[in-house]
């Protein structure tokens, strides 16, 4: 995979309110570690993609 070369604002955004998310719900802000893990796995990726799926459908 390619590394991103400028991050766009929705996605740094997204990224924001999943953080915010995971601390009112945990009462802990997750490291970038721990996001990325939780994003990259499996199910996660396939809800993204049935999202954008629905979402290009519209």
């Amino acid at each position: 995979m390619s590394k991103l070369t400028k991050i766009e604002q929705p996605l740094i955004d997204a990224l924001e309110a999943i953080m915010i998310f995971i601390k009112e719900t945990t009462g802990r802000t997750p490291n970038q570690v721990e996001l990325a893990k939780a994003l990259k796995r499996y199910f996660v990726m396939n809800e993204i993609k049935d999202h954008i799926f629905m979402d290009q459908k519209d």
